[in-house]
């Protein structure tokens, strides 16, 4: 063998494969506040063929990937004896839907939109928006004004009386219709001017919100949106009755936690934003070897208190996370000001609830949640830690199909995503029939006159922004064909709280077919009896089409590399010189062992990091180079197609390979 070449590969099999299925999948559910309605059918179903590894979601779906986790655990458990064998946390979750439709405990809706209670001096502007949903055009603006008179009758009774003062005068006709109109102006005027105050100083009292999660006493308190989901989620993972076990008090009222699921092969993972510093954030906080995150947290424990239910916080300070040394050592943060603030728990210790809460902050309907850290940047470190405002994921990322992705999988990332149903034609659940579907993106329509076109134009800048990443994912080779779509129209899911029954059991089935329509493409043949077996769209073509795209990609970004450096190596710089010792000096992150960079033990293995970089680079180079030896020795005449280069015949569009940061 000649130095630097390739081992060949063994030779391939010429039996013909079995149909291939796999029994554990990852799923990721995309945010769309009431849209989430949608999931919790549609992950039972999935639970009947797959054992869910890693879960994902934003905002809504992260409420529903929670729900997936702690029903998942509690089927664990149960199978390993901590709880019995009867208990079945996904037949809970099937029955969501249905009690979400039911009546609220007091009257006023149903118990879905009893999730969401307003805090005190926000009612007035929670009715208003309630009371204007599905209305469209001129019925809008007409809801939009007798809504605001309504629910702000007295400023607007004043503003009234001010403005209609000559209706008390001997006036003429045309005189008294001006003073009714005048009246009428400034009624609207008078109420106008109390949802403004509303708007700038009683939401950003309440944290940038309407509704905290919590009880504003005057609904049912287990109805509210954060008591009732830690309760859901205990009671589908079964901690409600685990934690008897407990003998601290502290414990037996202990909630679901990221290292109760970890314990059982389960990876929960969902998107928050932080504004503050401008980016999103992976929840829970990674602190480990490659991603330092969770120590640079606090929060304050009576504004957790106002968010969370008391047995949430207690456990969280209860089990704060160790100092680290910065904060053990009493000459680092000397003058800082800790007072009321607690330290983050350690990832594992982090309840799951306060997690899907801080993604689920849809803004001005539910509060921020604050966090505290250090400005280092501000040249400040030993005073107060500053106020970090976290809000809902969808911000920065409302779809992460990225989570769980590697360069070849071991089992299939299952995405839910949402989108719009224009016309009564399209199928609202969407998947594609065969490699060549999914490729058509949707197009945002703005009119072109109208009063609704400046809002169309605006709401597309800001669609574009917040998706424009999963977007242009979702329709990518190796993802289209893993994703469902569902296409709702504009009275369907989101901001509709108000959704009766029958259109939450409407959006539920939709869910349904999409989870069955998984479990049909990639597994057990025998769980869909009387379905037709998928012989394009399944696993086995999943992983094919990862293996070739990986290739392809691999190939080109080995190219560059190789171009790049023989460029350096013609201006005297190859980038070699960095593995040698005495280069310019050590420089920062230099490899350890450079003196030794050559030296390999008795079994020929590399004795120092250096050495082994410096091995992996001339093998990436020697990639690089039998590579484009063989494409350019099989180049055909003329315009032919080269059927040895690795991109010949692979998914289109070719995605590249970029370092890119863990969220």
């Amino acid at each position: 063998m000649k130095p630097n070449a390739l081992p060949l590969p063994p030779p391939l099999s010429t039996e013909p494969h079995p149909h291939y299925f796999v029994r554990e999948c990852d799923l990721v559910m995309k945010g769309g506040i009431t849209s989430g309605v949608i999931y919790p059918l549609a992950i039972v179903e999935i639970s009947k063929a797959f054992r869910l590894r890693s879960i994902g979601g934003t905002s809504a779906g992260a409420i529903a990937a929670a729900a997936a986790a702690a029903a998942e655990v509690g089927r664990q458990r149960a199978h390993s004896g901590q709880l019995p064998s009867t208990h079945d946390g996904f037949a809970e979750l099937a029955e969501l839907p249905a009690h979400l439709g039911q009546d609220a405990a007091r009257g006023g809706g149903t118990k879905l939109l009893a999730l969401f209670q307003p805090q005190r001096g926000a009612s007035a502007v929670f009715r208003l928006l309630t009371g204007v949903l599905g209305h469209k055009g001129m019925q809008l603006v007409w809801a939009v004004w007798l809504g605001l008179l309504w629910n702000y009758r007295l400023p607007a009774l004043a503003g009234f009386l001010v403005g209609s003062l000559a209706l008390w005068s001997n006036s003429s006709w045309p005189v008294l219709l001006t003073a009714l109109a005048l009246g009428a102006v400034c009624a609207t005027l008078g109420a106008g001017l109390r949802l403004a105050y509303d708007l700038f100083c009683v939401i950003p009292d309440n944290r940038f919100g309407m509704c905290s999660g919590m009880p504003n006493g005057q609904r049912q308190p287990g109805e509210a949106l954060t008591v009732w989901l830690a309760a859901f989620y205990d009671r589908l993972s079964g901690e409600q009755l685990l934690r008897q076990q407990h003998a601290l008090p502290v414990d037996r009222n202990k909630p679901l936690t990221f290292g109760d699921l970890q314990a059982h092969g389960i990876d929960l993972q969902m998107m928050t934003t932080c504004l503050t510093m401008g980016r999103p954030f992976r929840l829970p906080f990674r602190h480990d070897d490659v991603v330092k995150e969770n120590r640079q947290f606090y929060y304050a424990e009576h504004e957790f208190r106002a968010l969370f239910p008391k047995e949430v916080v207690d456990w969280m300070v209860a089990h704060q996370r160790p100092l680290s040394a910065d904060e053990a050592n009493p000459k680092k943060f000397a003058k800082a000001d800790f007072s009321g603030l607690r330290r983050l728990p350690d990832p594992q210790d982090l309840p799951v609830v306060v997690a899907v809460r801080m993604s689920l902050s849809f803004p001005i309907l539910l509060s921020a949640i604050p966090l505290y850290a250090f400005d280092f940047k501000a040249g400040d470190p030993e005073g107060t830690p500053h106020r970090c405002w976290f809000t809902d994921g969808g911000i920065g990322s409302n779809f992460p199909i990225h989570f769980f992705d590697s360069p070849i999988p071991t089992r299939p990332t299952f995405g839910l995503d949402l989108g719009v149903a224009d016309a009564d034609a399209d199928p609202r659940v969407y998947f594609p029939k065969g490699n060549s579907g999914g490729v058509l993106v949707y197009r945002r329509h703005i009119a072109h006159s109208g009063l609704g076109r400046i809002g169309g134009f605006l709401g597309a800048i800001a669609g574009v922004a917040k998706d424009w990443n999963h977007e242009a994912l979702s329709h990518l080779p190796g993802y289209r064909d893993r994703i469902g779509l569902v296409r709702l129209t504009g009275a369907e899911g989101g901001l509709n709280l108000n959704m009766p029954q029958r259109l939450i059991g409407q959006l539920t089935e939709y869910g349904r077919y999409a989870g069955k329509e998984f479990v049909r493409r990639f597994g057990d043949p025998a769980l869909s009896p009387g379905a037709p077996v998928e012989t394009e769209m399944n696993w086995e073509n999943h992983q094919r089409i990862r293996l070739r795209l990986l290739l392809a990609a691999t190939a080109e970004t080995l190219q560059s590399l190789h171009h790049a450096r023989d460029r350096m190596e013609a201006d005297a710089m190859p980038y070699e010189r960095f593995f040698e010792p005495g280069v310019r000096g050590d420089g920062s992150y230099p490899w350890n062992g450079r003196p030794s960079v050559d030296k390999l033990d008795a079994q020929g293995r590399h004795t120092s990091q250096a050495g082994l970089a410096k091995w992996m680079f001339g093998q990436m180079l020697a990639m690089a180079r039998h590579i484009e030896a063989t494409v350019q020795a099989r180049q055909p005449a003329g315009n032919g197609v080269n059927q040895v280069d690795p991109a010949t015949g692979a998914p289109r569009p070719l995605p590249e390979v970029k370092l890119r940061p863990r969220i």
